[in-house]
Order: C-alpha cells, then sequence, then structure tokens
C-alpha cells in the first residue's frame, strides 16, 4: 500500500462524459436534474447547486470511448499514478478535464476512470444534480479489490444483500460501492464505474427521465445508501439515479 495516496485518493469529485450528441444530452441532462449548462471552448460544463460537476464533449474530441468516466479526487497526481502502476494498472491516454489536472487511468481488469487533482468537495451533503456516489460493476470482485487496496488503500464491506452489494470505505466510512456482475447485465456490457447523480424525489426524477427520452433499466429500487433507478440517455450511455437516506456517500 502506498500511504500517502491511501489518505487522499476518495470520493467522487467530477464526471465525465463523451457523447455522440453532446447538447442533445445536454438539455436531456438539465430537464431531469437541473443542471445548468455553459459552453467553453467546445466544452460543456454542468453546475448543479452554484457548483460545477460536469463536463460533457463530443464523442469525437473525447478519447473515443462514449459514456460517462467519474472522476476520483487525488492530492498529489504524480504520486497516484506511480500508485496505479505499481498495483498493476494502466495510465492511458486522456482527455479528460473539466478545468483540472486529471488523467484516465485503468484496473487490472480493464476498468477505466480518472484521478483527479485538486480533490475538493463543496458540499457535506450532495445537492439534487451532484454526483453523489460510485459503483463498480465487475466480473472479478477478487482482483479489483486487490486494486483498490493496493493502489489507494481502501476497504471493502462484507457482501449484504441478494446481488452481494458491497462499499469502499477509508477510515471506516463508505464512498463508493461494488457490485459483482447482475444476472440482468447483459454479458456484452463491459464492467465499469457508474456514476450516480443525487435527487431529492426518486420517483419524479425517474418519470422526468423516461419523458424526456431516457430509457430505464431499472426502476427505483432501494439498495443500502437509499434508492436507485439506473438508465441510459438519449445517446446511449449508462447513469444511475440515487436518491440518498445515509450520509455515507459524502466522504
Amino acid at each position: 500500500m502506498t500511504d500517502n495516496v491511501s489518505q487522499t485518493a476518495v470520493g467522487p469529485r467530477w464526471a465525465s462524459l463523451a457523447s455522440a450528441d453532446p447538447h442533445t444530452v445536454a438539455s436531456f441532462y438539465r430537464a431531469v436534474l437541473g443542471w445548468a449548462i455553459t459552453e467553453t471552448n467546445g466544452q460543456l460544463i454542468a453546475s448543479a447547486a452554484g457548483t460545477p460537476v460536469a463536463d460533457i464533449a463530443d464523442l469525437a474530441t473525447a478519447d473515443g470511448t462514449p459514456g460517462w468516466l467519474i472522476h476520483f479526487g487525488v492530492e498529489d497526481l504524480d504520486t497516484a499514478l506511480t500508485a496505479v502502476s505499481r498495483a498493476d494498472g494502466a495510465v492511458l491516454p486522456s482527455a479528460a478535464g473539466g478545468g483540472a489536472a486529471t488523467a484516465v487511468v485503468s484496473d487490472p481488469n480493464g476498468t477505466r476512470f480518472v484521478l483527479r487533482a485538486p480533490t475538493t468537495r463543496h458540499s457535506k451533503w450532495p445537492a439534487h444534480g451532484t454526483l453523489a456516489w460510485g459503483e463498480l460493476i465487475t466480473d472479478d470482485v477478487d482482483t479489483s479489490a486487490a486494486f483498490y487496496r493496493g493502489a489507494f488503500g481502501w476497504g471493502l464491506t462484507e457482501p449484504s444483500g441478494p446481488l452481494g452489494r458491497r462499499e469502499w470505505q477509508t477510515h471506516g466510512r463508505s464512498f463508493s460501492g461494488l457490485l459483482p456482475r447482475p444476472p440482468a447485465m447483459p454479458a456484452e456490457t463491459p464492467a465499469y464505474w457508474d456514476v450516480c447523480f443525487a435527487v431529492d424525489d426518486i420517483e419524479a426524477a425517474a418519470a422526468g427521465a423516461t419523458e424526456h427520452d431516457g430509457t430505464q433499466l431499472m426502476p427505483p429500487t432501494p439498495i443500502e445508501i437509499g434508492t436507485i433507478a439506473v438508465f441510459l440517455d438519449p445517446a446511449g450511455a449508462i447513469f444511475t439515479l440515487v436518491q440518498l437516506t445515509t450520509d455515507e456517500a459524502v466522504a
């Protein structure tokens, strides 16, 4: 374990979307999550509750892989990248940003995510529309556990519930989850880090997503941290809405 990284690589801090239709999906998320959207140098920046939370880029100018990428905060990016490499992860070419120093990396299973400096947190309780939680959906729990423990010092709780969901922790506090590939998930869907955006009313938000041409993959469903609903946006990117009932997600 790299101790100085384990104290800082914690909590989802940003999300980047590469989309074939960025302006359409920006309008979708504005309607569902109340985002304010601004455009700078061809990049769309989304804000919630007055705080920038995500960027949306055209797939042609991103790294060629559609969908959401979750960002985890670190205090020192170079140290974190060294820890990733030592734990058998990989550092990848990157177009992710949103105004901070970032690097796209992957774990040994090939699951991509972003390391981001600085690690600013703007509120103790995730406001409506902000990134509240991440969920690693994986085919290899043991390899995932070993990598994130070795690179960042993350702990992992015991499985709970019918799907064996676990929670990533630092200092005894949960900030994201791990879910073994559920039986209903199509085999052709690769393992991925899911982005979970906070909503005040999950039923209303889920209805709004459907009304604005989102595709519901899972209806509102209670889990340990609250109630979640999973969707595809109009361009086909997977994301999750969550109405929290615990403050575990504010690490």
